[in-house]
């Protein structure tokens, strides 16, 4: 192999070790001329407190009529249930505690640069308003209301993956899908009217759904980040009752809303951490203002 053809191989090399670099690296605005894609990384626990709400979804009624011909008289009766919503009198039975813990992740990447998992406490709680009223040749001879309540204790498992993006070098906002799969510990259901030929409805032990959820995180000087959040289910996948991601109790059924505060505690070398500067002046990283 003469020099010419040693050159030739070196140049070709060195070239082509450039081309792959180039498409390894991207620019940094931080760290030098070239940065890896996830350079840019969050990461750490988080612990979460806030409460259940289960949303009001729909009224039920239904009406039955019978006409007794011997004497001309029709007899009839008018069923309704509504969900217990916050403008009756004792709405704070609607909510309930929710506790979190887990650990989360956030990188430079384009699209898909969140994700969290982790465990959670809900507790769901709510109710259902009855009333019966009977008729006499359309003429109202009684009416009776009963009340059904519910108060349902659920470990969760959550998993969830979504985009980020900066608002601010102090607020940025979050979105995405996750999966949570609850398993209802202790189940309370009491009282409630029945509807003509129509059982009551509860949801099952396990229950396996896809959710949304968004975000707002606010960035602390200190290795904290503070984030309100509200999440909801969006389709049921066990059990799969026609994608319905509503919960059946009683007559009616009711959307579970999570509205939360998490504590997001950064691991130290994260990107969002406080900058510390050598108290003898040396700035290696170019980092003073």
């Amino acid at each position: 192999m003469n020099h010419f053809t040693k050159i030739t191989i070196l140049t070709l090399t060195i070239i082509g070790s450039t081309i792959l670099d180039a498409q390894t690296y991207k620019p940094g605005k931080t760290g030098g001329l070239y940065r890896t894609g996830d350079e840019k990384l969050d990461k750490g626990w988080f612990f979460g407190i806030g409460t259940t709400y289960m949303l009001p979804y729909s009224r039920i009624t239904d009406y039955t009529e019978y006409t007794d011909s011997l004497t001309n008289t029709t007899y009839s009766e008018n069923y309704a249930a509504q969900p217990k919503n916050t403008f009756s009198k004792s709405f704070t039975t609607q909510f309930g505690l929710f506790l979190e813990v887990g650990k989360f992740k956030m990188n430079g990447k384009r699209i898909i640069n969140y994700l969290d998992y982790g465990i959670s406490y809900k507790w769901f709680r709510g109710g259902e308003n009855f009333s019966q009223t009977s008729k006499i040749n359309d003429v109202e001879v009684a009416y009776t209301t009963t009340r059904g309540t519910f108060s349902d204790h659920a470990l969760s498992g959550n998993f969830n993956i979504g985009h980020h993006f900066d608002q601010s070098e102090k607020v940025f906002f979050v979105n995405g899908l996750g999966l949570n799969l609850d398993y209802l510990l202790i189940t309370s259901r009491n009282g409630g009217g029945v509807m003509p030929n129509k059982a009551h409805e509860f949801p099952t032990s396990l229950i396996g759904e896809m959710h949304y959820f968004f975000g707002v995180g606010f960035k602390t000087k200190k290795r904290l980040i503070i984030m309100p959040m509200i999440e909801t289910p969006i389709l049921a996948l066990y059990p799969f009752n026609h994608i319905v991601s509503t919960h059946d109790y009683f007559n009616t059924r009711h959307r579970p809303v999570f509205i939360k505060i998490r504590f997001m505690f950064l691991k130290k070398g994260s990107t969002s951490c406080p900058k510390v500067y050598n108290p003898m002046g040396i700035d290696p990283m170019n980092q003073k203002e």
